[in-house]
């Protein structure tokens, strides 16, 4: 191989590893969540949940702070095989001020079957229903786990798959938002 073809083929990979490695990094990227006209959304905390853990609290207690919501099914088997990883990264962030809740399905999802939910799976957080399923369509959610996280101004990022990358964002997003 002469000079000339190790030096195109050094450039070649050289530019085909920058590319790489803009793309991982883009996918790392997840958006505020924005409506179909291309607003940023805000949380709407007037939305009736049903208390299951307390039912005496109200969604709007958790408004104007940052919060995670996992929306779940209890039914689920990705929901139930997310849910211990989604609770111990809300609880490293607790003694912060970071605050987590879960949304179970409303449909024909009955309260007993999230107090089950809650009791197999030791559920430390508040739970709450979507029992007239007016909070899961008005943030676009056909699958479920979803998880959101809220910034205490109201935006939010919608995790639609729990993936690696997604998952590493989130991280990321806390670690900026609890770096003091």
């Amino acid at each position: 191989m002469n000079q000339f073809t190790r030096a195109l083929t050094l450039t070649a990979l050289l530019s085909i590893f920058s590319f790489a490695q803009l793309a991982s990094e883009s996918k790392n990227e997840v958006p505020l969540m924005k409506d179909s006209s291309g607003n940023v959304m805000k949380m709407d905390f007037s939305k009736p949940l049903v208390g299951i853990s307390d039912p005496g609290m109200l969604f709007s207690h958790f408004a104007n702070k940052n919060l995670m919501i996992y929306y779940f099914s209890p039914k689920c088997v990705h929901c139930i095989h997310h849910f211990a990883e989604i609770q111990k990264i809300i609880q490293k962030y607790e003694a912060k001020g970071f605050t987590g809740i879960a949304i179970g399905l409303g449909g024909g999802i009955k309260k007993n079957d999230i107090r089950l939910f809650i009791d197999q799976q030791r559920v430390m957080l508040p739970v709450f229903q979507d029992q007239n399923s007016k909070f899961g369509p008005a943030y676009g959610t056909g699958y479920i786990p979803v998880l959101f996280l809220i910034l205490e101004d109201g935006t939010f990022y919608r995790y639609a798959e729990l993936t690696e990358n997604n998952m590493a964002h989130l991280k990321k997003t806390l670690d900026s938002l609890y770096a003091k």
